[in-house]
């Protein structure tokens, strides 16, 4: 399930082997999920995918994406409570942990499932991990390859003006050490190792947003 070194701030493409002495959890059983080519803007789906299917589920990313998640026209949604735009669309954003979590209830829901998502934006990414030392993953927010954000474009629904937070960026949070984190990053399917105190520092930027299944 490990991939090769790819660009950005990675410490490792595989961390059994590179960076061993830092990992105190690791989870096992993840299968990490390539967004490509089906949904260019779809992380936030693909993530929940890898995260379902941790559970033991078939989860679909682009069923998740077409049937589950809530939807609507760029410059008309509300990232809060719903997807800007559409997964399959390279041209759209994406959305918060409000929307994923409904996504997610919605697909346990009909699979007939007693786990249910929560959302925990606002955690300290640190006490983020003890859902990993639970064996819990979690669907986090951040930027792509960590690279620095900036504020760009803004629309206003509902007379609320909304301002997108770009490069955002899903993943699923899976390990930690005392300098490192480990995600199974959507983008490129595999599970890379980033600085832990950046990826701190991208999870504060996108308003500390997390979302868990149990």
């Amino acid at each position: 399930p490990y991939g090769a070194n790819v660009q950005g701030p990675v410490l490792t493409g595989d961390p059994a082997k590179d960076a061993d002495k830092d990992i105190l959890v690791l989870l096992e059983g993840i299968t990490p999920v390539c967004q490509y080519p089906e949904l260019p803007t779809g992380c936030e789906m693909t993530s929940l995918a890898i995260a379902l299917n941790y559970f033991g589920f078939s989860a679909d990313k682009c069923r998740l994406a077409d049937e589950f998640l809530d939807k609507k026209p760029v410059g008309q949604a509300d990232f809060y409570q719903s997807f800007v735009g559409d997964p399959r669309d390279e041209n759209s954003f994406g959305c918060y942990a409000p929307v994923v979590v409904n996504a997610a209830n919605r697909y346990l829901s009909y699979a007939g499932s007693d786990l249910a998502a929560s959302d925990w934006t606002g955690s300290e990414l640190s006490d983020l991990f003890r859902f990993l030392d639970a064996g819990v993953p979690v669907i986090i927010w951040a930027t792509l390859d960590l690279a620095e954000g900036q504020y760009t474009v803004t629309w206003n629904v509902g007379g609320k003006d909304l301002t997108w937070f770009s490069p955002e960026h899903c993943m699923v949070l899976v390990g930690y050490g005392e300098s490192t984190v480990w995600v199974a990053d959507p983008v490129y399917g595999v599970i890379r190792g980033f600085s832990r105190e950046l990826f701190e520092s991208r999870y504060q930027d996108l308003k500390k947003q997390a979302v868990i299944i149990q």
